[in-house]
């Protein structure tokens, strides 16, 4: 049973992921098509982009937190006697 969680948890990484990618994309384009002029609706669109992707990114974070990755897993990576 747990090697069905871990399997669902990693395809759920996977997921979010993608969709991390799909909502940066997303900003990109519409980078590459605004103009100087900032309109009203542009600003109303980015900031649907932007919340988009900020929702992404915390799934994202959640997810690959559940298969023991995050910020911490950086720290990790060094000895205890490393340091001060």
């Amino acid at each position: 049973m747990a090697q069905r969680e871990e399997r669902v948890d990693l395809h759920r990484a996977r997921e979010a992921a993608k969709e991390c990618e799909r909502a940066a994309a997303q900003l990109v384009e519409f980078a590459e098509r605004l103009s100087v002029v900032i309109e009203p609706a542009d600003m109303l669109e980015y900031d649907e982009l932007l919340a988009r992707e900020t929702a992404a990114l915390s799934q994202r974070v959640e997810a690959f937190g559940r298969l023991g990755l995050g910020a911490g897993s950086i720290d990790a990576t060094g000895t205890e006697d490393e340091g001060v």
